[in-house]
Order: C-alpha cells, then sequence, then structure tokens
C-alpha cells in the first residue's frame, strides 16, 4: 500500500507539469491569461505625459473642412502653420505613397516639411508574385516626402490571436529589411541594428514593446485639426511638443481594440501610437519570463502543493486555494511594482487540478478501505445478543456487493447500539460511560436525575445534557461522606481512585463512587463504566436507627433519672429533700417533659414518612383548626392570634389535614412562646401566581410575630439545617417551655423539622424574615394543585 501511494505521488510530480507545461499554451489558459493582464493593466495605468498632444482629425473638422481626403495642400498649410511653433517632433499618421492629382500640392507639403521634424508612417504591403525576392514588404512615401522627412519607419499594430493590441514590435519586416518603428525614431529609442541577415521570406518582428495605457479614450491632451489650422491653439500647447496627427473620427483611419479602450472597446490608431511614443520616452514596457523562468513558475508551485499536501494531509483544500492566492498576489504585485508579467493562470490551474487528483485518490483510498472493513464486519458472527438478520439474495451485480455488506454492517452495529442504549437507559442504576480524562460521553436518565436534581434537560435529551461534563469537577462540588483511602489514592493517583467513596447531592441523595475500565489497554482506546448506586435509603435508615437510639438512650432517660434522683432524695429524709409539693410539680413537669418528647419524636417520625392521605381540604378550615387548637396557649402567655381569613374564601388543594394542621400549629407555638406578654401573632392566607414557575398558582400562608425575632445567621441555620439534627436541640427547647401550666409549645428544634417535612411533602416550600427585637415572619406556599392521591 504505502509502494503504491509512493508511485502515485511520483507520477503526480512528474507528469502533472509537463501536463500543465504543454496546457500552458492552449488557448483557453492564454485567453484567461490575457483576461488577467488586461485587467492588471488598469491598476497599472499612468498619467498620460503633457509632452505628447494628438491633432485629431475628427468629426467637427470633417464637417468644416469637407469629406475625406483633404487635399494635401490643406495638411502643408498646417504644417506651416505649426512651423513657427517649434514643436519637437510631428507625426504625420498619412500613408503618403501616391502622387496627388495636383503636384503643385505635393510640391507645397514636401516644402512645408522641410520646415519642422515631421515622421512619416511606411505602409505595409504584401509581396506580389511579380516582384523580385528583395521586397522589404513596405511601401515607402513618395520619395519628395521621404526626403524632406526626418524619419521613415513602420507603424504596424500586431494585435494579439484575441484581436487585441497589447504589443508593438520596435524592428519589424522581412528578414535582412526589417524597419524601425516611428515612434521610436521621433523619441531617439531605436534599438541598435544586429548585423543585416540573409534575405528571406519570413517576416520578423523584434524588440517587443509591450504597452502600458495611460487611460481609455481620451486620455492624451487631443485639438481638432480644424483649430490647429485656424491657429486657435496657444503656443504654449505645441512648444517642444511631440505632436501626432492622425485620424480619430469613426470609420476614419484604423481602430484597434485594445485592453484600456474604456465603453466602446476600440482606440484610434493615433492614440494607440500615443501610448506607444509615452512608454518609449517614460522607459515602460511590461517585460515577460523567458522559457525556463516561465516553466520554473508554472512548477515549481505545483511541487510546493505537492510536498505540503504529503505533509498536512487534512488540509488539502487550505492549502491549495493558498498557494493559488500567493501565486495571483505575486502576479498583480510583480505587474503593480516592477511591470513584470507573471501568467498565473496556468500554476493556478495546476494547483487545481493537483487537488482534485490527491482529493480523488484520497476519497478512492478511504473507500477501498471501508469496503474491506465492511467486508470484515459483515463477516463476523452474531454476538449472544444480536439477532440473526434476514437472508438476503446476493446483488447481481459486482460492485454491489460492497454496498450490501456496507449496508448490512451499518444496521447490526444500528442494532446492536439501539439494545445497549436501550438497556444502559432503563437500568435503575445510574450509570456514565467516560473517557481516560473522566468527560462524560453517554449517561442514563437515573444519572441525569442523581446529578443534575432540578436541572432542566438539554434539548437533545437527558443524556446528552451531562456529555462533556468532567466527572471529577462535577463530584468536587459535593459533599463527601466517605472517602477513598489516602494512601491508596497516593500509589494511585488515576481520577477513578480518588473518587472512591460516597457523595451527597443538594437534594439530600447518597451514593457511591464504583469504576471499572473497558476497552483495550491503550490509554487512547481505553474508556470507564462508572456506577453510582444511590445509598439514601440505607443511609437514612441507619441515620433513623441513630436517632432512636440516642433518644431512647439519653433524651428519654435524662426526665427518668431525674424522677429517680428526687424520689431517692425524698426517700432519704435529709434537710436536702424537697418538700411534697415541690417535689410533685418537679416530677410532673418531667414527666410531661418526656411525653413531649415521644409526642415530638412521633411528630417528626410521621411527618417524614410517606404515609399522607392527601384529599381535597380548606385551607381556611386548616388555619382555623389551628387557631383553635393553640388559644389555651395564647391565653396562658397573653398573646392574641388575629386571623385574616375570608370567610366566603373557598380555596382548595389536595392535602393531609391534619399533618398541615399540625405544622400551623407548630409555627404559631413557637411565635406566641417568643412573643410578649399583649403581643399578638397573625395567621393570614391569599393565593397568588407563582413567581418561581410560570402559569403556576400558589395559596400563602403567612404566620408573623412581634417578637424577641432571630439575627440572620440564626435564621439561616433554621432553615438549613437538616432535620435530623434537631432532635439535640429539642431537649433544651422542651425545658425552656416546661414552666407553663399549660401543655407547652413543641420547640423550633423538632417541631420546625416536622413544618419542614410536612411542606416538603406538599411540594412547597417555606420563605422566612425575622430581626432581633422586631419579630419573625414565615411564609409557606403550598403549589393549588399538590399532592398524590
Amino acid at each position: 500500500m504505502r509502494t503504491r501511494l509512493v508511485i502515485e505521488r511520483l507520477l503526480m510530480a512528474l507528469l502533472l507539469p509537463i501536463a500543465m507545461l504543454g496546457l500552458a499554451q492552449r488557448p483557453i489558459v492564454t485567453q484567461i491569461d490575457a483576461s488577467i493582464h488586461d485587467r492588471m493593466l488598469r491598476l497599472a495605468s499612468h498619467t498620460a505625459t503633457p509632452d505628447i498632444m494628438i491633432i485629431a482629425i475628427d468629426e467637427r473638422s470633417l464637417g468644416e473642412l469637407g469629406r475625406w481626403p483633404w487635399s494635401r495642400e490643406t495638411h502643408a498649410r498646417l504644417l506651416e502653420r505649426l512651423a513657427p511653433h517649434a514643436p519637437r517632433a510631428v507625426l504625420l499618421d498619412l500613408f503618403l505613397t501616391e502622387p496627388s492629382i495636383n503636384p503643385r500640392d505635393d510640391e507645397r507639403l514636401a516644402q512645408a516639411m522641410g520646415k519642422l521634424p515631421v515622421y512619416l508612417p511606411l505602409l505595409h504591403a504584401p509581396p506580389l508574385a511579380s516582384m523580385s525576392e528583395n521586397w522589404p514588404g513596405f511601401l515607402p512615401p513618395l520619395a519628395a516626402f521621404a526626403e524632406r522627412a526626418r524619419g521613415v519607419g513602420h507603424a504596424g499594430l500586431t494585435p494579439d490571436s484575441d484581436g487585441v493590441a497589447r504589443t508593438l514590435y520596435l524592428r519589424e519586416g522581412y528578414a535582412g529589411h526589417l524597419q524601425p518603428y516611428v515612434g521610436a525614431l521621433m523619441t531617439g529609442r531605436v534599438p541598435p541594428q544586429d548585423p543585416p541577415a540573409a534575405s528571406s521570406g519570413t517576416w520578423v518582428r523584434e524588440d517587443p514593446l509591450r504597452l502600458l495605457f495611460a487611460g481609455p479614450r481620451g486620455s492624451y491632451r487631443t485639438v481638432s485639426y480644424v483649430s490647429a489650422l485656424r491657429g486657435e491653439v496657444p503656443d504654449a500647447l505645441l512648444q517642444g511638443k511631440l505632436l501626432l496627427i492622425g485620424a480619430t473620427a469613426p470609420g476614419l483611419g484604423d481602430q484597434t481594440l485594445a485592453p484600456h479602450a474604456g465603453v466602446r472597446g476600440v482606440l484610434s490608431g493615433v492614440e494607440v501610437h500615443a501610448n506607444a511614443i509615452d512608454n518609449l520616452l517614460h522607459a515602460r514596457n511590461i517585460s515577460v519570463l523567458p522559457p525556463l523562468a516561465y516553466a520554473a513558475w508554472t512548477v515549481v508551485p505545483i511541487w510546493i502543493a505537492l510536498w505540503l499536501l504529503i505533509r498536512m494531509a487534512h488540509h488539502a483544500l487550505p492549502v491549495a486555494f493558498s498557494l493559488a492566492a500567493t501565486c495571483l498576489l505575486l502576479s498583480i504585485a510583480a505587474m503593480l511594482a516592477r511591470h513584470w508579467w507573471l501568467p498565473p493562470a496556468a500554476p493556478i490551474s495546476g494547483l487545481a487540478i493537483l487537488y482534485l487528483l490527491w482529493s480523488w485518490r484520497r476519497l478512492e483510498s478511504q473507500f477501498a478501505f471501508l469496503r474491506e472493513r465492511a467486508q470484515a464486519l459483515d463477516m463476523l458472527p452474531a454476538g449472544a445478543f444480536e439477532m440473526l438478520p434476514a437472508l438476503a439474495p446476493a446483488a447481481a451485480d459486482s460492485a454491489q456487493q460492497p454496498k450490501q455488506a456496507l449496508d448490512r454492517a451499518i444496521a447490526r452495529v444500528q442494532r446492536m447500539q439501539k439494545l445497549m442504549d436501550e438497556a444502559m437507559h432503563t437500568v435503575p442504576v445510574a450509570m456514565l460511560i467516560c473517557d481516560e480524562d473522566g468527560r462524560i460521553g453517554s449517561s442514563n436518565a437515573a444519572a441525569f436525575r442523581l446529578l443534575r436534581a432540578g436541572a432542566p434537560p438539554s434539548r437533545d435529551g437527558e443524556a446528552a445534557a451531562l456529555r462533556g461534563v468532567s466527572l471529577p469537577r462535577l463530584l468536587a462540588t459535593l459533599a463527601t461522606t466517605v472517602q477513598a483511602d489516602a494512601a491508596m489514592a497516593a500509589e494511585h493517583p488515576h481520577w477513578t481512585v480518588r473518587l472512591r467513596g460516597e457523595y451527597q447531592t443538594t437534594e439530600a441523595h447518597v451514593f457511591q463512587f464504583e469504576a471499572a475500565p473497558f476497552g483495550a489497554a491503550a490509554r487512547d482506546e481505553r474508556g470507564w463504566v462508572v456506577a453510582l448506586p444511590e445509598l439514601t435509603a440505607e443511609r437514612e435508615a441507619q441515620r433513623q436507627r441513630d436517632e432512636w437510639r440516642r433518644f431512647l438512650s439519653h433524651d428519654l432517660r435524662s426526665p427518668q433519672i431525674t424522677i429517680l434522683s428526687l424520689l431517692s432524695m425524698h426517700d432519704a429524709e435529709t434537710d436536702a429533700a424537697p418538700a411534697p409539693a415541690d417535689l410533685l410539680r418537679a416530677i410532673r413537669r418531667e414527666a410531661e417533659c418526656t411525653l413531649a418528647l415521644a409526642e415530638g419524636f412521633m411528630d417528626y417520625t410521621e411527618a417524614g414518612s410517606n404515609d399522607y392521605r392527601f384529599a381535597e381540604t380548606h385551607v381556611g378550615t386548616v388555619l382555623l383548626d389551628a387557631r383553635d387548637q393553640v388559644w389555651p396557649y395564647a391565653r396562658t402567655h397573653g398573646v392574641r392570634v388575629e386571623t385574616g381569613l375570608d370567610e366566603t374564601d373557598e380555596t382548595t388543594i389536595r392535602a393531609d389535614g391534619a399533618l398541615l394542621t399540625r405544622a400551623i400549629v407548630n409555627l404559631l407555638n413557637n411565635a406566641i412562646r417568643h412573643s410578649s406578654q399583649g403581643g399578638c401573632v397573625s395567621l393570614r392566607m391569599e393565593a397568588m401566581p407563582d413567581l418561581q414557575s410560570p402559569g403556576g398558582s400558589v395559596v400563602r400562608i403567612t404566620v408573623s410575630d412581634e417578637g424577641s425575632g432571630m439575627t440572620p445567621s440564626q435564621l439561616q441555620t433554621l432553615l438549613t439545617t437538616p432535620r435530623g439534627q434537631r432532635l439535640a436541640m429539642h431537649k433544651e427547647d422542651q425545658a425552656a417551655a416546661a414552666p407553663a401550666p399549660m401543655p407547652a409549645a413543641r420547640g423550633m428544634g423538632l417541631g420546625f423539622s416536622v413544618v419542614r417535612a410536612v411542606v416538603q411533602q406538599h411540594g412547597g416550600r417555606i420563605e422566612a424574615q425575622s430581626a432581633p427585637g422586631v419579630g419573625t415572619t414565615f411564609w409557606l406556599s403550598l403549589p393549588l394543585h399538590c399532592g398524590t392521591p
């Protein structure tokens, strides 16, 4: 396989450049280059020199002087009018090869030409069969004119294959009879003459002048022929200038396609000569690459691209595009900065063909690999959990066999994936699939409910909500109840070892971390199956056992020990023994304390259980029952209980009326106990929209007092301390309430745990506000549709 790739790349490196060198000479490539060249000429255009002025035989002159041709006496008068202004040179762009009807006109024109430097063009004419082999290829002006002219040269414009004039040759003609360009004679830029060659019938063009145009039609200063003839042109425009006399009127004289001609697309011949003479004056010429340099310009980008593609195989398009853009930018920069023409079509076409060949070969190799692997996968025996596929008839076309094998293999993989996904997501235990770094790749619904409790799933489902999350970072935010052995973690620093232990979520769910590797031994190919079995029920049962043990061993024993101590003191009949009345009161107090502890714990146990009896319950009735139950206790403390209830309010919720009444009684008892004599406790309710659940509604029960209040830290502790930790506080609350003659209110240690448990079971929430010396307000928000039948 590797040998085949090497051979293919060598063939690309050798054959593609040869093909591109041949393709570069094809018309389609040369036309693309010509189009790009013409657009670059517009960017590289220069300002027309003021030393050149065109005296145009235009439509106005034809209208005032008559139809063409004019008499040579008219041209003579123009030259006589120009002679006093002493122009630097005059190009009379007229072919004076035939004598006129009036010889005096020819004689006057010849005399006028002697008064100033006049240059005349040669008329190109093909040889006739009767002519000799020494025919120069041009008809010269009449001898009288040639003798008086300062110089005579060719004025031929050589268009390219597309008919656009871009090049003018400074020497042109048959071999042995080369004639200089008339504009070169005017500017003194005639190239050195080579030794005369033997005469032959081959037309030769030498010393090309590749034109840089100043702009579209009218770029050079132009005056009408008739204006110059009448002397209407200022002397400053004529003195020391190069004057070009020629036709610009449509249908008169030569009209040439030029790259920078403008809207009409053509320039008159005299305007082309103006551009050529301007180039000669300022030594402007577009340089082209010699053959070897052009070959290197075409081939080297292909070799560079091939080298980069071998090193960066997955970035074929950026490499090809970047090199093509570089070739185009180099061509533009060379034209603008140095007037060098680097044709970009050939190298860019080579890069495009190389990219197509490279991409095709890569796709072909990948298709071959996929065919082999699909057939190998299709030949694997069925697994333990895989259904046998239906037998399909063999394809009649051999080209369809790989497709069938691939389809069968994909179908098998899809069935297996679906089976494994369904099995994983239906497992009740939280399951995660992680990579070697601990990023979660897949998870089931139980894992989402455990780790993302309260968070909405993503658009793609619960499994996608955890995808990409770092499991070590996620577990670091949770409380750790049992950590891994430090020595083992130090020996095995892998994250699966460090994370071993038990964790508790913000929703008080406890789970254990277990992980096992799967896949290959290589780090990049190994994954981890993580199981998070939930231990909430076990830990809750253990906690309850501990609470019962503590309750029985400490809380219930303490009042009994006190009673036994008092009885022992009474039996001893010492001076320290209490009086019978005091003894009875003390025994009564300790017995009531024991009874209150037992009742409070039973309330707490019942509130934390799932044994709720939900039914449609009138909220106003619940509040009135709670008020009636606390009325004796409030009267004993001299506290008023005010209820702001509307007798016509028929608000009902699904609730356990007895437990809900008990929770509100606990709040009212605590408010009465912390209120001073003569104080007031308020109990109110109202139905209102649920701000935390758009579209929902709640009934809000308010219990407020004007008592001692709490500090912010005390209030925060009350609202956030787990309910199991309130048993230790319960005894102190009962002891403080015991001296009251009526049954003491249940304290806010265990009593508030009952409140919170009841509210949570009803799907509600508790909010509070308090300040020392001002009082405390509790709000119980219960949804209007809560509970289960």
